[in-house]
């Protein structure tokens, strides 16, 4: 058991960030343990924390604007993997990694790993940068993903020195990371929730885009550029959810049949069209009522409901609960942390 320990430590994340511009320089460790950075108010505002800290694996919150040019710089004396989703403004980086340069847009989730490095970036004065984070140690990654076929690890960079993917952000992705945003459990609680919710990203992520993205029925008769078409589509309803095109506006922007819209969108994701838009307003409407405080007769119309008893059923059959009661829970539970 002893020995079982001591291995795990060895895995500790060891790396070490630094921020700096005229007049200012912060150096801040990613070792597992916990810290939160907040800039004096002359050069910037906003924070970067550690939200879970772990020794072999850490979530972290990057949310900061800055009023100058900031030169970053990174040194990771171990190797390590790190899984970023990009919320807000889109960064690039280079890297001693067989000097490449990486970059993440708006959107989108990079996952890289190699050996110990040293990276730079250079944040952008007034450009609002939103990123969550999760790195761990190549140990950690591999336990995480030993239960995926030998395939399906390699399509992850298992085994390969340096790795380097990106993604685009799907709906179900941004409605966990809401939650882990606007997680109001106390100190208690909050650990043992964000614990969760982290595992649950990890393993929609996962599922989206090393399974889901590629798999589609054998029961399904469509060609590649089909497939395109309604991948299309559920990108417009993602977007347009609040005031959705009709089916045959829909089949007419995409370049498709209704027939083959309605089948092939069933088939490809497991779903109406119909019912997918009621999803992403429910999912919109959830993070309305907590993190922007919407009265529920706002919330509904904002995402499309022009009746607010059918919104309020739908909520309840979706969540468990009344949007009313939700928003006075969530409101609470923030107060109480004040």
């Amino acid at each position: 058991m002893g020995n079982n320990i001591s291995n795990k430590d060895a895995e500790r994340i060891d790396a070490c960030k630094t921020l700096e511009c005229d007049g200012y320089k912060y150096t801040y460790q990613l070792d597992g343990s916990h810290f939160e950075i907040r800039p004096p108010e002359e050069l910037g505002k906003g924070s970067c924390r550690s939200l879970l800290s772990q020794g072999r694996i850490q979530m972290t919150d990057f949310n900061l604007t800055f009023h100058r040019n900031i030169e970053a710089s990174g040194e990771f004396r171990v190797p390590r993997t790190e899984l970023i989703f990009c919320l807000g403004e889109g960064i690039e980086w280079g890297t001693s990694l067989k000097g490449s340069t990486f970059g993440i847009e708006t959107g989108e989730i990079a996952l890289l790993h190699g050996g110990g490095r040293a990276e730079n970036c250079r944040y952008i004065e007034n450009a609002a940068y939103r990123f969550l984070s999760i790195d761990m140690s190549p140990e950690q990654f591999g336990r995480m993903t030993e239960g995926m076929s030998g395939a399906d690890r390699q399509r992850c960079g298992i085994g390969v020195e340096a790795f380097f993917t990106k993604h685009k952000l799907t709906a179900s992705i941004r409605m966990i990371l809401a939650q882990i945003s606007e997680c109001s459990y106390g100190q208690g609680m909050r650990e043992l929730y964000l614990e969760g919710k982290m595992l649950e990203l990890f393993a929609v992520y996962l599922n989206e885009v090393f399974y889901e993205a590629d798999k589609v029925p054998l029961t399904v008769k469509l060609s590649k550029d089909d497939m395109r078409s309604l991948h299309l589509a559920k990108e417009m309803l993602q977007r347009d959810y609040a005031y959705p095109p009709t089916l045959a506006g829909l089949s007419r922007s995409i370049c498709l049949n209704e027939f083959k819209l309605k089948k092939g969108f069933k088939d490809m994701f497991g779903t109406t069209v119909h019912a997918y838009v009621i999803e992403q307003r429910l999912q919109r409407a959830y993070h309305l009522l907590c993190h922007d405080r919407l009265s529920v007769s706002e919330a509904a119309s904002q995402v499309g409901y022009g009746n607010v008893s059918h919104f309020a059923a739908a909520f309840r059959k979706k969540y468990g609960v009344r949007p009313g009661e939700y928003a006075m829970n969530s409101r609470r539970s923030s107060a109480e942390q004040l």
